[in-house]
């Protein structure tokens, strides 16, 4: 196997890292084992294997593909497909020709990654796995080192970019007409249907979910509640999304002066995020009758929308279906805490002094918050919550919270969403993680209408504020669930400031380029060309054109210098300086006649020539040791060759 492929090789490894959980685990495993193969073949192995054994590889990586990921999801299929397939084209390859067939293949399967993330790291990764894979694909077309070949492409791509950016901002954005469906596994932390062990898997993934923008602090103050689906029907163990949740309303009392900015990471759901009751007047972005906002399409791409504060109108009652709906219950289940909670009712004169008996209780009771509880299978789990385990985290109070409200005829409902967020001070920003996951109750009074309830506060009041990976009490829990990353190593000195400013780097990534917009554009064009930018940019862009064109046509028209290799170059000088330099014969009859004519450099000139051979006909590299070598031969040659004429 030819060694520049070992480069590709790492490429494959880093592209399965990326995509570990797209394509599975045993898949992911299998790539790795071939990562290992190709390694292996090129230290120990001088062979390819045969094609039965690749094709029994092939048949095993199929069905381990429909296996992991199974075959609804047909971007991750296929993206898995066109990654085995370069592999085992990797271990078959025997000729350059084949070789250069791999590295084609590769500009088409290194920006599948694009399909899954778009965020700055991916852009990097795919940005210098294409440029190492130009620059191993020019090495073997040419004969050329790595090096020097990665070199000329990289000149290739920056001559590029000034032009591409030029299109990116001149060029009217106009709709795609078809467009490869992304991904279709959810990626946000919070699940349709909730019981209070789907959210503790949050605090273990560090992504994004999304960025806010609040241009006027004084008008939002901390806690950040980001509400995004309501749950309304409880089966005993888990909660189900509202039937509404995206049935579109129209939303009367406004107010459009208090606003801010969103920028959702993908998702694959339609579900968004805003504080309170909120309207938007971006587009594709609509309002239920809860007040959450949810998008027309399903997010597969980084979506920037503005979301305003909307009034909640103040119902005096609910109807009688309405009542029904938010204190339904399933018979028979969790009935101790059911008897407690008619406890505090009969002691209680108003929903108010209910829940300062709840609170009591909890807090009485020692109850603590983890991010590591106990499994409850019980059929009865919020009993056993509430009278044996006693540990949990926010789902767990807030399901408890809301059934208990429920059994006493408080209409109730559980709300789950994000709290808090990790604020940008350069940049004025939030940034909200999954981790940041949480869940909380809404309940509804008389007159009043529906209010916010999270138990949470009662047994940690510093989960309120900021992000969960500022939460000091729960830092060795926090590093513990998330595993390997830059959040974990945050106590690492300098750690942090990467973390961050990576970070930085990226939310300006997002905002001006994944972002950049039709309306961005019109606005930016606006700013920088004034009442003329439609006319103007019109004529930036055909005069962009016309001098792309003329270096290109320059550039085909002008004369080309091909650079020799170095061991035809050296044979060249070396028969130049030589009694035979008129002759013309062949690079061995010519090898003969000057060790014929200077016996004493036979070894020398037989050393050169296996040297020339190899290089000319092999493709082998005539390395910088040979040359001075060669060199010392030609002055010696030179300087007897002149004393003889």
């Amino acid at each position: 196997m030819n060694t520049k492929l070992l480069l590709i090789t790492f490429i494959y490894l880093i592209m399965t890292m990326m995509l570990f959980t797209e394509l599975g685990t045993p898949f992911a495993i299998l790539l790795c084992v071939l990562n290992i193969w190709h390694v292996a073949q090129w230290k120990y192995i001088r062979f390819p294997p045969s094609n039965l054994i690749l094709n029994i590889v092939a048949v095993i990586g199929m069905t381990v593909c429909g296996l992991s990921i199974g075959f609804s999801n047909s971007v991750s299929l296929f993206v898995s497909l066109m990654v085995l397939a370069c592999q085992l084209k990797v271990i078959q390859a025997k000729s350059d020709k084949q070789n250069k067939q791999i590295m084609v293949l590769n500009f088409f399967t290194i920006p599948c990654l694009f399909l899954f993330s778009q965020n700055l790291f991916t852009t990097l990764v795919v940005v210098t796995a294409l440029i190492i894979n130009l620059g191993v694909l020019a090495a073997i077309s040419h004969k050329q080192l790595l090096l020097p070949a990665t070199k000329t492409a990289v000149k290739n791509i920056f001559f590029i970019i000034p032009v591409s950016m030029l299109l990116v901002v001149f060029l009217p954005k106009i709709p795609s007409f078809w467009q490869l469906p992304g991904a279709q596994v959810a990626k946000t932390g919070l699940s349709e249907n909730v019981d209070p062990f789907n959210i503790s898997e949050l605090s273990q993934s560090d992504d994004l979910a999304f960025r806010a923008i609040i241009e006027e602090p004084t008008s939002y103050s901390p806690p950040f509640y980001w509400r995004a689906l309501i749950h309304d029907k409880f089966d005993g163990t888990s909660w189900h999304m509202a039937r509404e949740q995206n049935i579109p309303v129209h939303v009367a009392n406004r107010d459009i002066s208090s606003v801010y900015k969103v920028i959702a990471e993908p998702s694959n759901l339609p579900w968004l995020f805003s504080l309170g009751n909120a309207f938007s007047d971006s587009d594709e972005v609509s309002t239920n009758q809860f007040g959450t906002l949810f998008s027309s399409k399903i997010r597969s791409r980084n979506f920037e929308y503005n979301a305003h504060t909307a009034t909640a109108p103040t119902k005096e009652f609910l109807t009688r279906w309405e009542y029904q709906r938010y204190t339904q219950l399933p018979k028979k289940l969790n009935p101790k805490s059911a008897e407690l909670a008619r406890q505090w009712d009969n002691d209680a004169g108003s929903t108010d002094d209910f829940i300062v008996l709840m609170r009591a209780y909890f807090i009485a009771q020692n109850f603590e918050y983890t991010l590591t509880p106990e499994v409850i299978e019980s059929t009865n789990s919020i009993d056993e919550f509430m009278f044996e385990k006693k540990s949990g985290f926010c789902g767990h109070y807030a399901s408890s919270v809301a059934m208990m409200m429920r059994s006493v005829g408080i209409p109730s409902r559980l709300v789950s969403g994000y709290l808090g967020g990790e604020y940008n001070e350069a940049n004025n920003y939030f940034s909200i993680y999954q981790y940041d996951a949480h869940a909380w109750v809404e309940f509804f009074i008389p007159n009043a209408g529906w209010q916010r309830l999270d138990p949470t506060a009662w047994i940690s009041p510093e989960r309120l504020i900021g992000s969960l990976s500022q939460h000091t009490t729960l830092a060795e829990q926090f590093k513990s669930n998330i595993g390997i990353s830059l959040v974990a190593l945050s106590g690492v000195p300098g750690m942090e400031w990467l973390r961050l400013t990576l970070e930085e780097y990226d939310y300006k990534w997002t905002r001006w380029v994944l972002n950049f917009d039709k309306n961005k554009q019109q606005s930016f064009l606006q700013d920088l060309l004034g009442n003329n930018a439609q006319v103007l940019s019109g004529v930036i862009m055909v005069l962009t054109l016309v001098v792309v064109f003329l270096v290109v046509f320059l550039f085909m028209q002008r004369q080309v210098y091909i650079k020799r290799p170095l061991s035809v170059e050296l044979y060249e000088k070396l028969k130049s300086v030589s009694p035979y330099k008129n002759n013309n014969l062949t690079p061995l009859q010519f090898i003969s006649k000057v060790k014929e004519q200077f016996p004493e450099h036979t070894h020398e000139l037989d050393e050169f020539y296996s040297h020339f051979s190899a290089a000319r006909y092999q493709g082998k590299t005539f390395a910088n040791r040979q040359r001075k070598s060669t060199m010392k031969l030609i002055k010696s040659i030179k300087i007897k060759t002149k004393r003889k004429l």
